[in-house]
């Protein structure tokens, strides 16, 4: 099984595009973009806190035929993680991944996009499976 681990990018450093996400009425976020291959490796490592509206994008359409997964290595920070499918449209959620852990985090349903966002923000902002993102590059 190959697994492409989108290991988390400190937003600060990361010279992706930007973003503003957009899930239903629920949410808006502005979000760093990571889409190359470093940037996607490195995430939201070290990272020690996020805004509340922040977080990063994971743009996984170059990579939608292989199995994906996340994880949370150096990454101090409880996060939800989001995931999208092509058409944006939210196919699974993972809550408070736990910081630092090795585990992997898959999704059952096929994604092109994850958004990382501050654990526990999925709840407060009532997201579910099934909700609609708008996406428009900011940058």
């Amino acid at each position: 099984m190959r697994y492409l681990l989108g290991l988390l990018l400190i937003a600060g450093v990361c010279k992706a595009n930007a973003a503003e996400i957009k899930i239903s009425d629920k949410a808006v976020f502005h979000v760093p973009v990571a889409q190359t291959l470093e940037e996607l490796q490195r995430g939201l490592m070290f990272v020690r806190e996020l805004p509340e509206d922040g977080g990063m994008l994971f743009d996984f359409t170059p990579y939608q035929d292989r199995e994906l997964a996340m994880w949370m290595k150096n990454t101090y920070i409880p996060l939800d993680m989001l995931f999208f499918d092509c058409h944006f449209t939210v196919v699974g959620i993972h809550k408070n991944a736990k910081p630092m852990s090795l585990d992997v985090i898959t999704n059952k349903a096929k994604f092109c996009y994850v958004l990382e966002i501050n654990g526990g923000t999925a709840d407060k902002k009532n997201i579910v499976i099934g909700d609609k993102a708008a996406f428009a590059d900011t940058k």
